[in-house]
C-alpha cells in the first residue's frame, strides 16, 4: 500500500475493562505462593511526546486513531476510525509518515500486532466471515480463515511469522497458532468450559498467553509453552476473573486480576510462579496492559473522578504516572518497546481519540 503523510495529532485504542485494585498472595497451579506486593508511591513523569493522527481520523465520539502495537524499529500498528463509523488499520513509521492498511476487498480493516520485521496481522470483514490477514513488510497480504469457523481474529505475531490469535465457532472460542507455511494449530485449555480460550499474546520463542472460562464459570489466566504445554493461575489469590494481555520473551506476562471482593490488581507472572501484584497508590484501579524484555510493564489506573491514566512500573518496583502534554479526559498506554517507547492513546474532550508516543 502507498505511504501516506500526515499531521502529528492524536489517536484512540481498543478499550479495555477499566478494574479497581487490591492485593494479597498469589496461587499458581494450585500452589499458594508467597507474594511480595508492590504498592509503590505514584510519582509523576514528564517526558517526550509526540502526538498524532491517522489519515482521515474522525473527530467525533469513539473516533480517531487506536494504536495497538510499536516494535523496536518505532513502527507503530493500530486501527483509524473515520468519521463514518468505518474501520481501516494502518502503520506509522518512525519518520511520522503513514502506510494504510486495507486487506484486498475488505470494507473495514483492523490491526493487532507488528513485528520485528514490520510484518503486521490483524482481521477485517470479508463477505461470508471475519478473517485474519498477514501482512508483510512488501505489502503482501495472505488471507486466512479457520475451516468451520465464523470469526478468526489473529492478536499477535512474532520475529518468525507465526500468528496467535483465536477463532469462533459453533462452540464458542478457541485458541490458534497459524503459519504460512504449517497452517493452524487450534487449541483449548485443558479443563477450560469448550469454546472459552482466547489468546491475546506471543512471544518470539511461540509460547503465548491468554485467559480460559473455568467449570464454575471463572476466567483464569494461561501460559502455553512453544511445545504445548499449560500453565494455569489465577495471579491474584483468591481471585475469580483475570486476563493477561501481553508476554516478553523470557516468558513474563502482564494483565490485571481481582480478589474476589471487587477490587483488581495489575500483575508481572510467569510460567513458574506468580512474581508480584502491584497497584497505583491512590488509584482504586491498576491494569497491565504491556510489558518489554527487560520486563518494564506499562498500563492504567483510574480515577474515582473518571478517567484512565498510564503508568510505567520499572523493573525495582517503582510506578511513575505518565504526565501527557495533552489535554484530555483519559488516556492509557497499549505497548512498549525493547528500547522503552511508549505508545498509547488519549481521548479528547469531544470523545474523540488520538494515538501518542514518547519516551518517559
Amino acid at each position: 500500500m502507498g505511504t501516506q503523510n500526515f499531521e502529528n495529532s492524536v489517536v484512540p485504542t481498543q478499550r479495555r475493562r477499566t478494574p479497581k485494585v487490591r492485593l494479597l498472595a498469589t496461587c499458581v497451579c494450585g500452589v499458594i505462593l508467597a507474594l511480595m506486593l508492590v504498592v509503590a508511591a505514584s510519582g509523576q513523569v514528564t517526558g517526550q511526546y509526540i502526538s498524532f493522527d491517522a489519515p482521515n481520523a474522525g473527530t467525533g465520539i469513539n473516533q480517531g486513531t487506536y494504536p495497538n502495537a510499536i516494535n523496536g524499529h518505532g513502527w507503530i500498528g493500530g486501527t483509524v476510525v473515520y468519521s463514518t463509523g468505518a474501520s481501516h488499520g494502518f502503520l506509522r513509521q518512525q519518520s511520522g509518515s503513514f502506510i494504510a492498511v486495507d486487506a484486498p476487498g475488505a470494507a473495514q480493516t483492523w490491526v493487532s500486532a507488528i513485528n520485528a520485521s514490520n510484518e503486521s496481522v490483524g482481521y477485517y470483514f470479508g463477505a461470508t466471515c471475519t478473517c485474519g490477514f498477514f501482512r508483510d513488510a512488501a505489502g503482501t497480504y495472505t488471507e486466512f480463515s479457520y475451516t468451520g469457523a465464523d470469526t478468526t481474529s489473529p492478536s499477535g505475531v512474532n520475529s518468525n511469522g507465526l500468528v496467535s490469535g483465536y477463532e469462533h465457532d459453533g462452540t464458542g472460542y478457541h485458541g490458534f497458532l497459524w503459519s504460512a507455511s504449517r497452517g493452524f494449530t487450534v487449541f483449548d485449555v485443558p479443563g477450560s468450559v469448550p469454546g472459552s480460550t482466547l489468546v491475546f499474546a506471543i512471544n518470539d520463542a511461540g509460547a503465548v498467553t491468554g485467559t480460559y472460562v473455568d467449570s464454575s464459570y471463572y476466567s483464569h489466566v494461561y501460559i502455553r509453552s512453544a511445545n504445548g504445554h499449560f500453565t494455569t493461575f489465577e495471579p491474584v489469590y483468591g481471585g475469580t476473573h483475570s486476563n493477561a494481555a501481553a508476554i516478553n520473551t523470557s516468558g513474563e506476562i502482564t494483565g490485571w486480576g481481582d480478589d474476589g471482593m471487587g477490587d483488581t490488581y495489575g500483575f508481572i507472572a510467569n510460567a513458574h510462579r506468580a512474581d508480584e501484584v502491584f497497584a497505583v497508590a491512590g488509584s482504586p484501579g491498576t491494569d497491565g496492559t504491556a510489558i518489554n524484555d527487560s520486563g518494564v510493564v506499562v498500563g492504567y489506573g483510574f480515577s474515582d473522578a473518571g478517567g484512565n491514566f498510564s503508568f510505567e512500573r520499572e523493573t525495582d518496583g517503582t510506578i511513575n504516572v505518565l504526565s501527557l502534554p495533552f489535554s484530555n479526559t483519559a488516556n492509557q498506554p497499549t505497548g512498549i518497546n525493547r528500547l522503552g517507547d511508549v505508545v498509547g492513546y488519549y481521548t479528547d474532550s469531544a470523545g474523540a481519540n488520538h494515538g501518542w508516543v514518547g519516551v518517559p
